[in-house]
């Protein structure tokens, strides 16, 4: 064998191994985050992904996202991965560990795959030249959102499937076997099923062909033609299995949905050029834009003005070059084709863009930078040099690259380490942002609510948190006032939290005798309320059929031993959310408090015939047999409720009674249920 083509061989493999170590070492403190943004979506809170390996027929026949009524996407493949290993790992400490890694994982391989395809199609290059853009690609920081978060493993795995794809449609021309064919039409389905979007590959196909094979216009016609039957194909089949997609975007998730095509097309512009920004200089990244952060612009703005005529020169050079097979040309139609899916011109996309939207992009621009530093330190593209001090300018500046790129990626693998730590470390530039400053907002607030249920009572001490929480979603309503949960979030902090806690202290000062002090707090608890009911009317004004909305004003009427006034607005709850468990509940609880004795057990009624494992109906029938001192009903109710339960207050309540009665066996008996039902809370 020739010992250039063994010396080659051996270049390519250490330069394997060095992709794989710094694919590594800059990725490698993504596997100790927790879930984040919308991991949970993905995993633990998805009763499907919970079914695991059962659930998988459910996850083929089903769409991709369910939520808020609306039923969107297709992507069984990724969602398989997330069952299979939930299957395998959901009651480990490390299930999120173990999700993160498979996902550097899969990147780390389809790194790999991307620089053996770059291999091929500059087999008559540098040797250094296909390696080096890899390098750039697999370092570039806008793949943070793709790795970091699980969530978007799909973006990862459609990647893979069509860089296999693409080298399977090479080998196919160039050894002329239909085995490659149609591996490679396997790959691009397998892409499919990852991301729907992998269909701009039916552009990229022939174009990778036509650059770097002799492929024959025939067969290149054939393969398109293929390739738009087998999407038909695939079209028709999802049609007979599922429903169609219902996603409805929401003006703060894309302010364009309000305006015309022409708008669509000059922001579009101006968002081409945020994208080519991002890719030069990927800094600042951000978990989510959405309405206020990317302006609606018309072609008078000035960014939109440059942005188009670069557009036009861009697409003018590549189409003038397309015949002579020009590399830049190459580039200039690989990066639009790409990014064509995510510039509001095709279709609307949510968030109206996104840092992991320029994933694919960051390959014409990497190709783009090597070439540039070729062409800067006058060195040819197609010589045999493995090594001159040429070389080593252009090494050292790829290095140069490197050291920002891989420190900000590592910063920002810590920064999704969890929800929190990455709305906190967005949220300063994020102010514009809608859905950001809500979504922060919520955080802060499922903080707050941690701490309230601690025994000792930290309100004092958690203030803070909550001003921060309100000025967020403040600046949401600022932003739009349409916002009815935003309304609804600020209701439930003063009736839920202000106003409670003005309660607790009026009963502190009965209790203690402080009655002068009553008076004031019960004006500062009924000042609350009132500000908590008008927040949630405004909610209502906003979507007259919010059932939270009505259940919380009737929940904080309870809260103030208004009864009669809670029933009205539980009923209403009711008629609109169509019986949830927890409306109906407080509804028959209300009709009890208001003396309705038998509405109320006939509602119980009615739960326990919807919700037949819910123990809430039979812990409601316990308390109100209690009330009316019929203390062996309510017996028979607290044991049903043990059995269906996870309320470990009642186990003990059925202990302390069989305890008060001599009966120490069935005592025990409960008493172990009762520390069941704390192991059970513990580990969900």
């Amino acid at each position: 064998m020739n010992a250039n083509i063994l010396d080659d061989k051996k270049t390519v493999t250490w330069f394997s191994l060095i992709l794989l170590l710094i694919t590594f070492i800059f990725y490698f403190n993504v596997i100790y985050n927790h879930f984040s943004m919308d991991d949970y979506h993905v995993n633990i809170n998805n009763p499907i992904i919970a079914k695991g390996i059962s659930g998988i027929p459910e996850i083929w026949t089903s769409q991709y996202a369910e939520e808020s009524g609306m039923a969107y996407g297709y992507r069984p493949l990724v969602r398989t991965s997330f069952a299979l290993e939930y299957q395998f790992t959901s009651k480990m400490d490390i299930n999120p560990y173990i999700s993160h890694f498979i996902n550097l994982l899969l990147y780390a391989i389809s790194i790999l795959v991307l620089y053996r395809l770059l291999r091929r199609i500059f087999n008559n290059y540098n040797i250094w030249f296909p390696f080096l853009i890899t390098l750039l690609f697999m370092a570039h920081p806008s793949h943070t959102e793709a790795v970091a978060s699980l969530k978007n493993r799909d973006i990862i795995l459609n990647f893979l499937f069509s860089t296999l794809a693409i080298l399977q449609f090479i080998r196919w021309v160039d050894f002329k076997k239909n085995f490659h064919l149609i591996l490679g039409f396997l790959y691009f389905t397998l892409a499919l099923l990852s991301k729907e979007t992998a269909i701009a590959q039916l552009a990229v196909f022939p174009l990778v062909l036509y650059f770097f094979t002799d492929i024959k216009p025939k067969k290149l016609i054939g393969l398109i033609t293929i390739s738009l039957i087998l999407i038909v194909c695939l079209i028709f089949l999802r049609s007979l299995i599922l429903p169609e997609n219902s996603r409805i975007l929401k003006f703060w998730e894309n302010s364009l949905v309000l305006n015309d095509f022409s708008t669509r097309i000059s922001t579009g512009m101006y968002i081409i050029g945020h994208y080519l920004k991002l890719l030069l200089i990927p800094f600042p990244l951000l978990f989510y834009y959405g309405y206020n952060t990317i302006p609606v612009v018309s072609f008078s703005n000035p960014w939109v003005l440059f942005s188009t005529v670069l557009v036009i020169t861009m697409l003018t050079y590549a189409i003038y070059n397309l015949k002579r097979k020009d590399l830049i040309s190459f580039v200039i139609l690989l990066f639009f084709m790409n990014i064509s899916m995510y510039t509001n011109i095709v279709a609307l996309v949510p968030g109206i863009v996104a840092d992991r939207f320029i994933y694919f992009a960051t390959l014409p621009f990497s190709i783009f930078i090597v070439w540039l530093l070729f062409k800067i330190f006058n060195v040819n593209l197609k010589s045999n040099v493995k090594i001159n001090i040429r070389m080593v300018g252009i090494i050292l500046l790829i290095v140069i690259i490197l050291l920002p790129y891989g420190y900000y990626v590592r910063v920002r693998n810590s920064q999704w380490r969890t929800q929190m730590s990455l709305y906190s470390s967005d949220i300063n530039r994020l102010s514009n942002s809608v859905k950001a400053n809500a979504l922060y907002g919520h955080e802060l607030m499922k903080k707050v609510n941690r701490e309230i249920a601690k025994p000792v009572n930290p309100y004092k001490f958690i203030l803070g948190t909550i001003a921060k929480a309100e000025k967020h979603y403040n600046r949401v309503l600022e932003l739009d006032s349409s916002h009815y949960t935003t309304w609804n979030n600020l209701g439930i902090i003063y009736s839920r939290i202000h106003g409670n806690q003005s309660i607790l202290r009026v009963n502190s000062h009965v209790k203690y005798e402080r009655f002068d002090k009553v008076d004031e707090e019960k004006k500062n608890a009924d000042k609350y309320f009132d500000e908590a009911i008008e927040y949630f009317h405004n909610a209502l004004k906003y979507n007259p059929d919010y059932g939270s909305a009505y259940f919380n004003i009737g929940y904080a009427y309870e809260l103030q031993g208004k009864y009669d006034s809670s029933v009205i607005y539980y009923r209403k709850a009711v008629g609109v959310d169509g019986g949830e468990i927890v409306s109906m509940s407080r509804l028959a609880n209300s009709y009890f408090r208001t003396g309705q004795v038998k509405e109320a057990i006939l509602l119980n009624e009615e739960i326990i015939a919807k919700f037949p494992d819910s123990d809430k109906p039979f812990i409601n029938l316990g308390n109100y047999a209690m009330k009316n001192e019929d203390t062996l009903s309510a017996i028979k109710f607290y044991k049903n409720a043990v059995k269906l339960g996870t309320r470990p207050e009642v186990g003990r309540l059925l202990s302390n009674f069989y305890k008060s009665i001599g009966d120490t066996q069935s005592s025990d008996y409960y008493l172990r249920k009762s520390y069941e039902a704390e192991k059970q809370n513990r580990d969900k």
